[in-house]
């Protein structure tokens, strides 16, 4: 409960009449409330952010006189509200937001920041996109839609004009700092989401930076449709798939999920955690920050005070038998999260690395001896996700030669598809996302060679020479059967060695 001694609400009296000055809507949205008397020049006004001048001439707009600004915190303005409006407190909130897949971006004028933000979100979600970016420019504010990976320009009614009154909103719901505005700020916050007569809460992360002109926003849906919490549904190959599943099963050991950002790395753990969950296992995960909510899982955030290896300690007091670890990003992280699978706890996590062999270079520029590595490595998952082909539009079109001579040594005996555009995929020729895949389960030999301390190319061919088969070939037998397109593959797997080259 927040401290109810005020400080500069005790020394004004809300009066009702004040209630026909502003809408309730209004002062709802940017949280302010007219102090003193009502018939006062200036009009003494109360606000969390006193300093925005956008909002000051709005108001002073609308009331037809000056204003003279008075700052509350955000407790203080909602107590001002209920006094003036005569209603209980915490019923001037106007409850979480409610949207549905029936609302399109607005473009009215006097739009409210409220309105404008649910219209942006509500197509965001239906549209299956994962980030939402306002970027602002010296003229305009540019909207992006990132969506099966690839940006996609959106058409806006939010400009320079309008964009801190968006800006506020976003703040307020985030629980921020309103002033705020040289300092980049982190959030997060809920909305109700109805679509095929069903409704959901989808989480929204969002992300405040300061830039040259003025503050950009990225903003990551977290919409529970959209995680794949099956490892059925990654579309591992079977053979693959039955290989990482006997692993999961080991008793002790690290299993690391390898890639770029935006691979799919954090969505394979957890339907690995799904998997594996039992009431008679304890799974502790610490993340950053906490994507899904798995229940009766105990899940941490990375804080200030906590990082990865902080909470690694602490669990391994706690005597868990899983530990999901979302990335190891420092030595410290890795020598515990080594000594943890040493002493019969499996360690599940990620590393940015371009395949699965490259974990065993990184892990070792983190200082972990090759003798421990050797040991404790059971399994590395490569990974990337590539756009799936729509199977509206999706035709048989051979690609360019110098792109197919870039994977293959002659032309292949399968067809080739791509994406026509409909308006099932928006046109763009891909509908969702598929995984490829590559898995590094060291034996005798290729252990070995890790324990001895050869370079990672040597790693790669003694791998190879026992099984390991890189995901590009993945890729390509997915481009093969029409999954993908050989352009996509380029595009998110671009040969590290060209064989047309």
């Amino acid at each position: 409960m927040p401290d109810q001694e005020f400080t500069e609400l005790s020394q004004y009296e809300t009066q009702s009449a004040s209630a026909g000055l502003l809408p309730l809507e209004f002062c709802r949205e940017h949280r302010v409330a007219v102090l003193g008397p009502p018939d006062a020049a200036p009009l003494t006004v109360g606000t969390v952010d006193p300093l925005d001048g956008e909002l000051l001439a709005e108001i002073s707009r609308r009331v037809g006189r000056p204003v003279a600004p008075v700052q509350l915190n955000d407790f203080e303005v909602r107590r001002a509200l209920s006094a003036i409006y005569g209603l209980p407190l915490g019923d001037e909130e106007g409850g979480s937001s409610k949207l549905s897949s029936a609302r399109e971006i607005g473009f009215y004028p006097d739009q409210t920041p409220r309105k404008l933000l649910e219209d942006l979100l509500a197509v965001a979600i239906r549209r299956r996109a994962t980030d939402v970016h306002l970027e602002s420019y010296n003229r305009d504010v540019d909207l992006r839609f990132r969506i099966d990976g690839v940006l996609h320009q959106v058409s806006t009614p939010i400009s320079p004009d309008n964009l801190g009154r968006v800006l506020s909103r976003l703040k307020v719901l985030c629980e921020l700092d309103l002033a705020e505005r040289r300092r980049a700020q982190d959030g997060r916050f809920s909305v109700q989401f109805e679509e095929d007569g069903e409704t959901r809460r989808v989480d929204v992360r969002v992300t405040i930076l300061p830039g040259l002109y003025g503050q950009d926003v990225a903003m990551r849906i977290l919409d529970p449709k959209r995680f794949i919490l099956d490892l059925e549904r990654t579309e591992m190959s079977p053979a693959l798939g039955e290989r990482y599943r006997r692993l999961i099963r080991y008793p002790h050991g690290l299993i690391l999920a390898t890639g770029p950002t935006g691979a799919g790395k954090t969505t394979t753990l957890y339907a690995t955690v799904r998997e594996l969950h039992s009431d008679h296992l304890k799974i502790v995960t610490v993340e950053d920050p906490v994507e899904y909510e798995f229940p009766k899982v105990n899940q941490k955030n990375v804080t200030a005070a906590m990082g990865f290896a902080d909470h690694l300690r602490a669990f391994l007091r706690s005597n868990p038998d899983i530990m999901l670890v979302g990335e190891i990003r420092d030595a410290e992280t890795a020598e515990i999260a080594i000594r943890a699978a040493t002493t019969g706890h499996l360690i599940l996590s990620t590393l940015h690395t371009r395949d699965s062999i490259a974990a065993v270079a990184r892990l070792r520029a983190l200082g972990v001896p090759n003798d421990y590595l050797s040991e404790v490595l059971i399994g590395v998952l490569g990974q990337r996700l590539v756009r799936r082909l729509c199977t509206g539009c999706r035709l048989l079109e051979v690609p360019p030669e110098p792109l197919i001579r870039l994977y293959f040594q002659k032309p292949p005996d399968h067809g080739f598809w791509r994406g026509a555009g409909c308006d099932l995929c928006g046109g763009t020729g891909y509908l969702g996302l598929v995984g490829v895949f590559e898995l590094l389960q060291p034996n005798e030999e290729v252990a070995s060679a890790i324990g001895r301390g050869i370079p990672v190319e040597e790693i790669r061919k003694v791998a190879r020479a026992n099984g390991w088969t890189p995901l590009v070939e993945d890729a390509l037998a997915k481009v093969g059967s029409g999954v993908t397109s050989l352009e996509e593959v380029a595009r998110r797997i671009p040969p590290k060695f060209p064989l047309g080259l």
